[in-house]
């Protein structure tokens, strides 16, 4: 079936767990639900937005199983999970599903921090490759805007030799300019970049994408214009001079490299102006 894959483990060591009592996935009340605040945190302000974010948009397809651990009185203690069932009661719902697992209160806590800090977390690439098969408008509107200067907004990351002209991975910016109607602005930036080299690789990394798309979104500047700008001052020499006013002056870098870049594109634009 094209678009599916099989687990497959052949080109990965064999691992044998430790004994372990198994799993049991069941429907708890959430009346029966406690929270040991040894180790989980509080529900603060910012928790409190995330529990009604995701009650407002509950579906049960987005809700993966709370994990658990029984506990005196017939009760079981949240280990992971605690913004969902929140989430859940909010909805009127009774009852959760949860993944019950038998072990003691330190080891609910060591499986807490497993969970919040050591789990492959999913990059902008993937979000944005599982938006545009679920035919979100944002991730559409970015595909289209890259793709209208030559370039593709890739949806997952690749290794520096991997990597070709073109290829696109700054989407959290290119997401923000979109929906801040700068979209046009990014289809004027990377088609300056396509025409100025269409063969360098390293223009397209996030280290210069950002300030420069940044920049070109602050002007009205045609792309004519932008090209003959990088062609003045080659971009990676206005980064390093940007990068040392940053470390005189002390401050932030990546304004300062956006602030030049705006510098030279005006600096262009009069030029123009007075030939």
């Amino acid at each position: 079936m094209n678009g599916f894959r099989v687990v497959d483990i052949s080109d990965l060591p064999a691992c044998e767990p430790r004994p372990q009592p198994a799993p049991q996935l069941m429907w708890i009340a959430v009346d029966h639900l406690v929270i040991d605040e040894r180790y989980q945190r509080p529900l603060a302000a910012g928790n409190k937005l995330a529990i009604r974010r995701i009650a407002e948009e509950f579906q049960w397809s987005r809700f993966s199983p709370v994990l658990v651990a029984p506990v005196a009185g017939g009760r079981y203690a949240l280990i992971d999970g605690q913004h969902r069932a929140h989430a859940a009661a909010l909805c009127g719902f009774d009852s959760i599903p949860a993944m019950v697992t038998l072990v003691a209160p330190e080891e609910q806590a060591l499986a807490f921090i497993e969970i919040n800090t050591r789990q492959i977390r999913v990059g902008r690439e993937q979000v944005y490759r599982a938006a545009l098969a679920a035919g979100e408008s944002w991730a559409i509107a970015c595909r289209d805007v890259v793709e209208a200067a030559g370039c593709r907004l890739m949806t997952s990351k690749y290794s520096t030799s991997q990597k070709r002209p073109g290829m696109v991975f700054a989407v959290a910016l290119i997401q923000r300019l979109v929906a801040a109607g700068k979209g046009e602005a990014v289809t004027r930036a990377l088609a300056a970049l396509m025409e100025y080299d269409a063969s360098s690789v390293p223009n397209f990394s996030n280290d210069l994408l950002t300030p420069w798309i940044s920049a070109v979104a602050e002007s009205d500047a045609e792309v004519s214009a932008l090209v003959a700008a990088l062609r003045h001052r080659r971009p990676w020499l206005v980064m390093d001079v940007a990068d040392r006013f940053a470390t005189v002056e002390h401050k932030p870098k990546a304004q300062c490299r956006r602030e030049a870049f705006s510098a030279l594109i005006a600096s262009q634009i009069r030029a123009e102006a007075q030939a």
